[in-house]
């Protein structure tokens, strides 16, 4: 819509056609963002040709559409991250390390560069607002410190210790290189102490243990399991999370890569495509990591919020196949997206998974990403006892993998009190594909090489 043309001094002769006058008018702007999508700016001030129609926006009409988008959007301000570093007299550096966006992020945004998400600014905008919030904020160790070294002796392991010892699993620990191997209990204790930089495994214990309760956590609830072992396998996804370098965390975009990360589910060969769902869950603000399972850590997943900027998600590809990858990952993206909202957020111990109603609500989702239900109980109405040949084109027609299908049709066939699909079948089958071991080991040296305390979030 094009408003009345206003005789301006600025008024300036045509750069295109030479001829006629760039003249002042207001009119609507059209534009696109990642964010909002298509969007019409009104009465933006810019240069028309009363000629050839040339146009030009030039810094006033640019401050009046950001500042529109800005509003639109509910992004914050350069103006309120510049009183944001005014008010607690930090600079951009230190800025970044206490919120964990990253200065490359912080002086952009400061600069108008780029518009940081809603879930960004409110936060922001809550830390400018609340000196109390922002305190706590900076006393949390989510930037690096200097942090003494402990005094490590060299002894044999007390009675405690000696107990403590018989729930690690070293022989793990130590083909991730995380610890040297040996059959020495004094060894042992020796470089436990080393890894964790604690003086006792007591101490040890107790930090491995805060890993754990702080975690939202798929158990296996058919396996012996105890704390210290879950503990020390969600402590290694953490400090192996801590040196990927994410985007900062945006609720919004997970919600969004989980239509990406389906079309990934159909694809036969999961090791091809994982460095594909790292990177969309990287672009999301998620740091997805790999730890193998470990004797009576009973876990096959686990996820937090290291920090509002951050996210982590540890697999632990316990059964190696399919459907399990993806049904595993999608329960804890889950979390997620249904539970967890704020860092240090945790999912309260059970002692059955089936007895907290998160963890029923997660696996429910996953499920139905995966698997819309309301195709699933067509299918399962129409075809109580399905072929092979039926269950690949039920699953070519959503677009997911048979093995998926076939995995959550059984679950509820198992509920039902029916006759699931027999794996056997889909294995001959060629329907349940599985990781080769050697893939899963080398995932999990890669996780292993990243497990250095200290590293930024």
């Amino acid at each position: 819509m094009k408003l009345k043309q206003k005789t301006n001094a600025t008024d300036f002769p045509c750069f295109e056609c030479e001829l006629g006058t760039m003249r002042l008018v207001y009119e609507d702007f059209k534009t696109e963002t990642s964010d909002l999508g298509a969007v019409t700016v009104p009465g933006v001030p810019m240069h028309r040709c009363d000629r050839c129609d040339a146009c030009v926006v030039g810094d006033e009409g640019g401050e009046v559409i950001d500042a529109y988008l800005d509003k639109l959007s509910g992004a914050i301000t350069p103006k309120e991250i510049q009183a944001f570093l005014d008010r607690y007299k930090i600079t951009q550096k230190q800025a970044a390390e206490i919120t964990g966006y990253g200065e490359k992020n912080i002086s952009r945004w400061l600069r108008g560069h780029m518009r940081p998400s809603r879930s960004v600014s409110n936060h922001l905008r809550t830390l400018l607002a609340s000196t109390e919030a922002f305190e706590i904020l900076r006393n949390r160790s989510w930037h690096q410190r200097e942090v003494p070294q402990p005094v490590i002796e060299e002894r044999q392991p007390d009675a405690d210790e000696k107990k403590i010892l018989s729930f690690v699993d070293y022989k793990v620990m130590s083909d991730l290189g995380l610890v040297a191997t040996s059959q020495s209990p004094k060894k042992r204790r020796f470089e436990l102490c080393r890894l964790f930089k604690k003086p006792t495994l007591q101490e040890v214990q107790a930090e491995t243990e805060s890993s754990w309760q702080k975690m939202a956590a798929y158990q296996d609830t058919n396996q012996e399991s105890n704390r210290l072992s879950a503990g020390i396998w969600c402590w290694i996804g953490e400090q192996a999370a801590a040196s990927i370098r994410v985007e900062p965390y945006d609720r919004d975009k997970l919600d969004a890569a989980v239509d990406t990360l389906r079309e990934y589910s159909k694809h036969p060969e999961i090791i091809q495509i994982i460095p594909d769902v790292k990177e969309v869950l990287r672009q999301a603000g998620v740091a997805l990591v790999f730890v193998p399972i470990m004797k009576q850590s009973a876990l096959r997943g686990c996820t937090t919020l290291l920090t509002p900027a951050k996210a982590v998600i540890v697999h632990g590809l316990k059964y190696r196949n399919h459907a399990q990858f993806w049904r595993v990952l999608f329960h804890e993206i889950a979390h997620l997206m249904l539970h967890l909202t704020e860092s240090g957020e945790t999912i309260a111990d059970y002692e059955n998974q089936k007895d907290d109603q998160r963890e029923q609500e997660a696996d429910q989702w996953a499920d139905d990403k995966l698997v819309p239900s309301d195709e699933l109980t067509r299918f399962y109405v129409r075809h109580p006892k399905p072929k092979c040949w039926e269950l690949q084109t039920f699953a070519q027609s959503i677009k997911t993998h048979p093995a998926i299908v076939a995995e959550i049709f059984n679950k509820r066939a198992e509920r039902e009190g029916r006759d699931p699909i027999p794996y056997s079948l889909l294995r001959e089958k060629r329907l349940h594909p599985t990781i080769p071991e050697n893939d899963v080991k080398r995932l999990a040296k890669d996780s292993a090489s990243r497990v250095v305390l200290g590293e930024h979030y």
